[in-house]
């Protein structure tokens, strides 16, 4: 039993031995390896440097969209709210709508003038009314005049897609007083020209 057990023990020495070619086969394939696993980290960065470059192009591609966004937002603000270029008014006799010779006159050189300037523009054609009468009675007698001086318009050649009507009623007075001059100055039809 001794003499197998210093066998058993000489055997496990020698297979413990590792030789020069074996040691230089393990470390070869050690390098190997690490050559290996280098060059797939090397892979891999370049990779990731890769991702990231397109990371930054999509991230300054979309700050850009952004500011031109917010320019484009900017700009749209400002043609919602339109600018007055300028105003011409026209009168009407007391609770009535139609047209006298004088507004057809002013309306003619209105709609002429349009005509020779071409240019792109709005008319907000905004009927009122003096105190007289009741305020549903006032905002409808703003609407027939507002719709009278705008066919009219119409008729002299500006297009109806560039008009646009209201009523306004008694509610807002050019004048607070109550002489004759004042509640004829409250009777009337404001075209507003905007751009």
């Amino acid at each position: 039993m001794v003499l197998a057990a210093l066998l058993a023990t000489a055997g496990m020495g020698v297979s413990g031995c590792v030789t020069t070619d074996t040691f230089d086969k393990h470390v070869a394939d050690a390098d190997a390896k690490a050559s290996a696993l280098s060059a797939r980290v090397d892979e891999l960065s370049s990779r990731h440097a890769a991702l990231e470059g397109r990371v930054n192009q999509v991230a300054q591609a979309s700050q850009a969209a952004q500011g031109r966004a917010d320019a484009a937002y900017t700009i749209a603000q400002g043609k919602f709210v339109s600018a007055e270029v300028s105003r011409e008014s026209v009168s009407f006799d007391t609770g009535k709508a139609a047209l006298s010779d004088e507004a057809k006159a002013t309306l003619t050189a209105l709609a002429e003038r349009l005509k020779s300037e071409n240019k792109n523009v709005h008319l907000e054609v905004l009927g009122h009314a003096d105190y007289r009468g009741n305020a549903k009675y006032n905002r409808q007698l703003g609407r027939e005049r507002s719709a009278n001086v705008a066919r009219f318009l119409h008729e002299q050649g500006v297009p109806g897609s560039k008009l646009q009507m209201g009523s306004y009623g008694e509610d807002q007075a050019n004048q607070d007083a109550k002489t004759a001059e004042a509640l004829a100055e409250n009777r009337r039809v404001d075209v507003v020209i905007t751009q």
